[in-house]
């Protein structure tokens, strides 16, 4: 009893720390509406700030204040929540009886009719939480009122196309000096030497490789699911512990994103059940691989936006790499090659195992 009383009230801790996160977020972005309780306790926060000093910090941010008091929170509160909920399923295995022993069978056979039917029972699961994954995503895409919740994933696309430069700048013998993410959701990576004709779209191409790579995994291989999550999230951590820099305000996004985002993905491989696993890995895959084809159609016609000095990547591969080329035909091919990269992925894991399962139930093996 008092085990699950202590799981009920660390899951709250969890909660309201993951609550207080996300205001910090909310503050950031400027999301929050005057006039609610969200707003007066953000203000609270920043008196709160003032009175001990903390905005006199060089690099302080309302964000990093929220993430560097809630983040700890959070992780104790899982841990204490994870010992709890290993104490009750020592209990209830303790209590339960004992099976009658039974001679198990020296050379068992794996029956071929329960084979497939746990291949179709997973393809047909797939195919749901597909369906699932896309509902998500357009309700957060076309609802103003979670846009706190569409933010950090912003945020995290930017993350891999930063991350995108990087590695194709270690891929082609060049170095990495960092790369940065801003709480505007712009990025820059810096990078010496390497092949920039690989480096530069790498940021955008990158993004939709690996959400089209993520979605076909997760949707055709989910037998595989958790050890790919945990591999994602190990390489997460690791990129930002040896790369990821604070931006030119001293806030570090960029850490928070990865390491934050990293240690989730990392925890649903090692704990959750396959069908959590499986809709958020989709989720992340489609909005990831979506923001970088709607990125590279908004770079068509803003062909010379830019960040100060920085240009855009499509502007720097005209420059640098075809010069013959506009930056709006360079952002047009690689949004063509973005889009054919997603549609194949949706192709192979959704049309064709749909179209499958619809033939099996017409020939009546179903």
């Amino acid at each position: 009893m008092l085990s699950r009383l202590l799981r009920v009230l660390w899951g709250m801790v969890g909660v309201l720390s993951i609550a207080w996160i996300a205001v910090g977020f909310a503050a950031a972005a400027a999301f929050i509406p005057e006039g609610n309780i969200i707003a007066d306790l953000a203000t609270e926060v920043e008196a709160l700030a003032d009175a001990i000093g903390a905005d006199e910090i060089e690099g302080y941010s309302p964000l990093a204040f929220h993430l560097i008091s809630g983040l700890p929170v959070l992780l104790i509160a899982a841990f204490f929540f994870r010992r709890n909920s290993q104490r009750i399923q020592r209990q209830r295995a303790q209590a339960s009886p004992n099976p009658s022993s039974e001679i198990p069978e020296p050379f068992p056979q794996k029956s071929k009719n329960r084979v497939e039917h746990n291949t179709s029972a997973l393809r047909r699961q797939s195919l749901a939480v597909t369906a699932l994954a896309f509902v998500a995503v357009f309700l957060l895409w076309n609802n103003p009122d979670l846009d706190l919740f569409l933010y950090p994933l912003r945020l995290f696309v930017t993350f891999v196309h930063e991350a995108g430069h990087a590695m194709a700048a270690l891929i082609s013998g060049g170095e990495v000096q960092g790369f940065t993410v801003s709480a505007n959701g712009s990025g820059y990576a810096v990078t010496a030497g390497g092949n920039r004709a690989l480096i530069l779209p790498a940021g955008y191409l990158g993004a939709a490789l690996f959400g089209s790579l993520l979605f076909l995994l997760s949707n055709r291989t989910p037998r595989w699911l958790s050890g790919l999550a945990i591999v994602i999230g190990a390489f997460m951590i690791g990129i930002t512990a040896i790369y990821a820099r604070p931006d030119e305000t001293g806030s570090p996004i960029s850490m928070f994103i990865g390491i934050g985002f990293g240690l989730v993905i990392l925890l649903l491989g090692a704990k959750a059940p396959l069908f959590i696993n499986q809709f958020a890995l989709s989720t992340l895959a489609v909005l990831t691989a979506l923001e970088a084809v709607l990125d590279l159609w908004y770079l068509i016609g803003n062909s010379s936006i830019g960040r100060g000095d920085v240009r855009n990547d499509a502007a720097a591969f005209s420059q640098e790499i075809t010069p013959l080329l506009p930056a709006s035909v360079i952002a047009l091919i690689w949004a063509a090659v973005a889009i054919g990269m997603l549609g194949a992925s949706i192709y192979f894991s959704t049309i064709k195992p749909l179209r499958r399962e619809i033939g099996d139930v017409i020939n009546g093996q179903k």
